[in-house]
């Protein structure tokens, strides 16, 4: 199956703007293969109107009834337009621009999947739901799908490593060794966390283990990070991952290749630097 790389937003429930409290209530996607996806929480209504306990029921009933009228209608004008891949782009843009209303969505994000159905059910669970043992296996997955797209290359072979010495061992999923020495270690990542402190975390931790096994000279020649980035383009938590990548980035300890590119973008970066011994 082909990669396929969809736009996604979480519709929010927002009717106190003065506040900044939101309830998520939905995704929204759309697919560069034509599709044009939406789920939306649509029965519990109690979850809503007690987080909100001064919003009178009838009020966000009729209110979320009458949005997601018109955005199956917008959906379903979309997918009948599956061809136009403009006009979809306008319509979703459109969709999810920022506004003054009690429903808004969030800044888009980009998940590259095999699968887009289940990806929106996957972004279903973890927004509205609150899955969060699907967001803490995420790294699990990518993993294994990369894996599969290291299977590809028939020069090498990688295989799960323990780095270190004495002092520091780290372990990477996938490193690839010539005559038992590591040349290239592959490290599926996900930043997109909830609060921008445990981004800002995980990048110093990663620093750190870097730094220490390039002194040790434990280091691969080459590391790379395969990473998902927050869904938000802008914000804090964006800018908490590009400090992060940063840092990661330039001493030359590591490379990032973001998820995003898909199959052939991830491993096409993966095989583009020599990787000489020294």
């Amino acid at each position: 199956m082909s990669t396929i790389i969809c736009n996604y937003a979480v519709l929010r429930f927002q009717p106190y703007p003065e506040t900044g409290e939101f309830a998520n209530l939905g995704i929204v996607m759309l697919c560069n293969d034509g599709q044009f996806l939406q789920r939306c929480e649509t029965r519990q209504r109690q979850r809503i109107t007690h987080f909100f306990d001064k919003l009178p029921t009838e009020v966000f009933t009729r209110a979320r009834r009458e949005f997601l009228e018109e955005l199956r209608r917008v959906v379903k004008l979309a997918n009948a337009h599956a061809e136009d891949a403009t006009m979809q782009r306008r319509m979703f843009q459109h969709l999810v621009a920022p506004r003054e209303t009690m429903f808004r969505f969030s800044q888009p994000g980009t998940v590259a999947t095999e699968d887009p159905r289940q990806a929106l059910e996957e972004l279903f669970m973890r927004y509205v739901h609150h899955d969060f043992s699907q967001h803490e296996n995420l790294e699990t997955r990518m993993t294994s799908r990369v894996a599969q797209w290291l299977r590809g290359f028939t020069d090498r072979q990688y295989n799960e490593i323990t780095l270190g010495n004495d002092l520091l061992q780290v372990r990477f999923p996938l490193v690839w060794q010539v005559a038992g020495r590591p040349r290239q270690a592959v490290k599926p990542i996900s930043f997109d966390l909830e609060e921008t402190s445990r981004i800002i975390e995980k990048g110093d931790k990663w620093l750190m283990r870097m730094k220490r096994l390039e002194a040790s000279g434990q280091a691969p020649l080459d590391t790379v990070f395969v990473s998902h980035e927050p869904s938000e383009t802008q914000g804090p938590r964006r800018r908490a991952y590009q400090e992060v990548t940063r840092e990661l980035t330039e001493n030359g300890l590591l490379r990032i290749v973001p998820d995003a590119l898909g199959k052939h973008g991830v491993t096409q970066a993966i095989a583009a630097k020599p990787t000489t011994m020294h």
